[in-house]
């Protein structure tokens, strides 16, 4: 640095110069960055490097960047914007669909849908649509549902598909169809003989359809059968829905919804079994009995012994389970819990598939009609004794029938999947041993048994 011909320090304008070249811009003081001096060589101003007219070399300087300056101010707007974008699209997403929002008065809510077999080819569809006129009004009871005026009414429509049937049903109704609220879906025995793949394939491929609505088969005429007024409820759905949510009824263990009977029917190692609902006493409905599905074919019907059987093998509880003694004797059982497991046995001489059903049932005694003093042994022996005998005749009919309700064939499957890939199950199951093994405990009899 050349000294000031005065001997002072340079004036605060003048240009630092360094070997008789202008500094450059940063180097210059105010030039943006704030210039602190480094530590000052030996010989200072008046060394010899000085005195012999050579220049030294540059001062060495630290740069600080100002915080309060420009370009934190410039940050700090352009994070704020970011906020109110990333607030802005979660706003978005939260309320998506609130433009889709419309009333419930100008849409025909629909409740349940059946399908049927037309007469003439190609399906028909009922459905079940609230009657706004015939429900009882909020603050008023003069006018509602009479005993002979249900609260809903059933429209029918045909197609060749079940497309094309509820493409019908939205030209019939006057407002937008709505399915959201659909509680049951139901076929009839006929179309279910036939088979049901392509309704179960048409009901997951539309998204307007509720996954969890029940699946049931209705005995003979649908429109007679599953438009029945119940006498507790408004509409057959609403009694359904409660039918089939209750775990003490064997429908209510046995009910499943439509994409778990189409993930069965897609399984090759376990059957479905779907209520059967049916027209009872006095014109009632009546869901005591189940329907039987090899693949996606039904092939029987179990009647209400073998349905409550069904029921109590996958742990019905608090069920009523009747065991007759002989000589007009009975003692009526209450299962706690019940524990069937299936265990894969090695193949026998000609390969038929064996198994050991095991089934164990904790129980409580309810009655015991004809009897007086504690027997408390007997019942338990008479119980495993007639249970035994009920599981293996049901056994034997499933086989007849070529159904796997219990899944015998995926744990065939696991144990020998050379021999379970051999045939198709549906032809090995009938051929199949099943060793039933029964043990009934009765853990509490009441104050006298």
């Amino acid at each position: 640095m050349r000294p000031h011909p005065g001997g002072g320090r340079p004036s605060q304008g003048a240009p630092w110069r360094s070997g008789g070249r202008r500094a450059p811009a940063w180097d210059r003081p105010g030039g943006g960055l704030l210039l602190r001096p480094g530590p000052r060589r030996p010989g200072g101003r008046g060394g010899a490097a000085a005195r012999a007219g050579a220049a030294p070399p540059p001062t060495p300087c630290r740069a600080e960047v100002d915080p309060d300056g420009l370009a934190g101010r410039v940050r700090g707007r352009r994070a704020a914007r970011r906020r109110a974008a990333a607030l802005l699209l979660l706003a978005a997403f939260l309320l998506a669909g609130c433009w889709d929002l419309e009333e419930i008065d100008r849409r025909t809510v629909v409740l349940g849908l059946v399908f049927d077999l037309a007469p003439g080819g190609g399906w028909r569809m009922l459905a079940t649509v609230p009657d706004p006129r015939a429900l009882v009004p909020s603050g008023g009871t003069a006018i509602g549902p009479q005993p002979e005026e249900p609260a809903y009414v059933v429209l029918e429509t045909r197609g060749h598909t079940a497309t094309e049937t509820l493409a019908a049903l939205r030209d019939v109704t006057s407002r937008d169809l709505f399915l959201g609220q659909l509680m049951v879906v139901g076929v009839s025995d006929r179309l279910a003989r036939r088979g049901i793949g392509p309704l179960l394939e048409f009901l997951m491929n539309d998204t307007d359809i509720p996954r969890a609505a029940w699946f049931v088969v209705g005995r003979g005429d649908p429109k007679r059968v599953m438009t029945i007024k119940p006498p507790q409820q408004t509409f057959p759905e609403f009694y359904l829905d409660d039918v089939l949510r209750a775990r003490s009824k064997p429908a209510g263990v046995l009910g499943l919804p439509y994409w778990r009977l189409w993930v069965t029917t897609l399984n090759p190692g376990r059957d479905a079994v779907v209520p059967l609902v049916e027209g009872g006493p006095e014109g009632q409905m009546r869901v005591a009995r189940a329907a039987v599905f090899r693949g996606q074919r039904m092939v029987g019907v179990l009647s209400a012994e073998e349905t409550r059987l069904l029921a109590l093998t996958r742990d019905a509880r608090n069920t009523a389970w009747q065991v007759p003694m002989g000589r007009g004797r009975s003692i009526s059982l209450r299962p706690l819990g019940v524990c069937a497991d299936i265990v894969p046995l090695s193949p026998a001489a000609d390969g038929s598939p064996r198994f050991r059903f095991d089934v164990e049932v904790n129980a409580i005694l309810m009655e015991a009609h004809g009897f007086s003093g504690p027997h408390h042994r007997l019942f338990e022996r008479h119980a495993t004794t007639a249970l035994t005998r009920s599981v293996r005749r049901l056994i034997d009919r499933l086989q007849r029938l070529g159904a796997d309700p219990w899944g015998f064939g995926e744990r065939w499957r696991i144990a020998h999947p050379d021999a379970f890939a051999r045939q198709p199950w549906h032809s090995q199951w009938p051929r199949a041993e099943v060793d039933v093994q029964v043990r009934v405990n009765i853990s509490r009899g009441g104050a006298f048994h």
